[in-house]
């Protein structure tokens, strides 16, 4: 069916028990766009809307199942729908709407933090993998600013990462951002009839961030569904390193002069770990002057150990990060020099409103050696503080304690006397500190309570209903402080 473009946006209307249609659009007899869209314009749940703004005042053509009754009722509009949703979270990243799922991209550059993720606007569920795109200034506040990358005849945009070229080594202009992401083939009709497999491929943004432009390949097919490169640069070595997921549990290294051209330095397997992998150095907190360098996979397994550059030599058995098994796909920034910073999508089930999936809170990352081994410490970045302020804080009590949450996002910091465990329950979600731990950092948002305890050796998240910012929290055995922080910004309620 043909259909004249009069506005920017084309509205969507979204119905999650309708079946699954593919739908393709066609400029001019060329494709370009492909989705995958349950449909129904007499019963919507909520409004996606298409930016076709590139082709304002043309009549383009969409071609699937569906009767052109169904495809006639579609409607164009100058601005996008409302996407507000009263369970939506706070301060934890989502999208307007749609899936989530990897962070990628991540950048500072300029003074802004880059966040670009897997995305599906056009369902809940997971396909259709664009690269969705936001700014923040704060690491808190995010600005959510659209679709940047789009599937197309070599696949659906799977997961990446950013690197901005201060050197001009690429070539494409100093302080260009590079980004490397996965054309993943086989995953769409349009590179399933092109005969396209997974390849590693380049992107390059003049902006700042706001337009991506394919720049082709930069790793051919290696095998399976090798995806998810991350690059930096190592220093001793005087190369760029790429380290890419090939397949099962294998890896493997590639190192660069200039970006572009990519050969293998290691080959290499650990059972257990998969995807998203990165590979990074952290210093040791009780171990002044000295640093480990770690490798990391999607689930939050990790091994430390050394690298020249060119390998990867583990020095500890798979050690897991997470409490929890809600974080996944972690990825660390690039363009900072002072610290890791790292964020993770919390895989979170609730999709009853337009939305489904989040972002974590930025960590910051380290080492602590205990008992032998070097484990990660996690905790929130600290410009997090910057927008709480104390507003209660309790002493001692052998009693439970009940605290009423007022609908704002809060901190909770808690201290015990070691030797007992503790339970805090929040919303109906249970939380357990064992005997041997003395600290307990909770954040609270509607839909989510992340945790960090003893100084960031343990971390986890769970998901909470949207609502819980109403409820209570109570806390139970002796607690010797507890100190309630809430957010003193102003809130952009939905």
């Amino acid at each position: 069916m043909k259909l004249s473009v009069t506005a920017g946006f084309l509205w969507l209307p979204i119905n999650r028990t309708s079946p699954v249609e593919k739908l393709h659009f066609l400029s001019e007899g060329v494709k370009f766009r492909e989705i995958d869209i349950s449909l129904d314009p007499d019963h919507p749940e909520y409004y996606a809307a298409m930016d076709l703004t590139a082709h304002v005042g043309d009549v383009i053509e969409v071609c699937g199942s569906l009767p052109d009754r169904m495809l006639s009722a579609l409607q164009f509009h100058d601005t996008q729908p409302d996407t507000g949703y009263s369970g939506r979270p706070l301060i934890h990243f989502t999208a307007p709407t749609g899936w989530i799922n990897d962070p990628n991209g991540l950048v500072y550059a300029d003074g802004v933090w880059l966040l670009y993720h897997q995305w599906n606007p056009y369902g809940t569920e997971w396909g259709n993998m664009h690269w969705g795109y936001a700014v923040s200034r704060d690491l808190i506040t995010w600005e959510h600013k659209g679709v940047v990358m789009e599937p197309d005849e070599f696949g659906t945009v799977f997961s990446g990462c950013g690197w901005q070229d201060g050197e001009n080594t690429a070539g494409f202009g100093k302080d260009a951002l590079l980004f490397f992401y996965t054309a993943a083939g086989g995953c769409n009709q349009w590179s399933v009839d092109a005969g396209n497999q997974h390849t590693q491929r380049l992107a390059v943004s003049l902006d700042g961030g706001g337009k991506l432009l394919k720049k082709g390949s930069v790793l051919d097919h290696i095998k399976s569904g090798n995806r998810d490169p991350k690059v930096f640069y190592h220093q001793d070595s005087k190369a760029y390193i790429m380290v890419l997921f090939l397949d099962d549990y294998d890896f493997a290294l590639f190192r660069s002069q200039d970006l572009v051209h990519w050969k293998e330095s290691q080959r290499f397997s650990v059972p257990g770990m998969r995807e998203c992998p990165d590979l990074f150095e952290l210093p040791v907190e009780n171990e002044p002057g000295r640093k480990k360098w770690v490798f990391w996979s999607a689930d939050g397994l990790y091994q430390t150990g050394r690298f020249d550059g060119y390998r990867f030599d583990p020095e500890s058995e798979v050690l897991c990060a997470y409490n929890t098994k809600l974080p996944y796909a972690a990825q660390t920034y690039a363009g900072v020099t002072d610290r890791k910073i790292s964020i993770a999508w919390l895989r979170t089930e609730n999709d009853r409103g337009n939305f489904r999936g989040m972002m974590s809170l930025p960590a910051e990352l380290s080492l602590f050696r205990q008992n032998g081994r070097y484990r990660i410490c996690f905790r929130p970045v600290r410009e997090l503080w910057d927008c709480f302020r104390l507003c209660h804080e309790y002493t001692a009590t052998d009693r439970s304690l009940i605290l009423p949450l007022a609908g704002k996002p809060v901190i909770v910091k808690m201290v015990w006397k070691p030797g007992q465990e503790k339970t805090v329950t929040v919303g109906g979600r249970r939380i357990i500190a064992g005997a041997e731990n003395s600290k307990l950092l909770l954040l609270i948002d509607r839909g989510i309570i992340e945790y960090w305890m003893e100084d960031g050796l343990f971390y986890g998240a769970v998901e909470s209903d949207p609502d819980i910012l109403s409820d209570q929290m109570e806390i139970h055995s002796g607690t010797e402080t507890v100190q309630v922080f809430e957010y003193s910004r102003p809130l952009h309620l939905p």
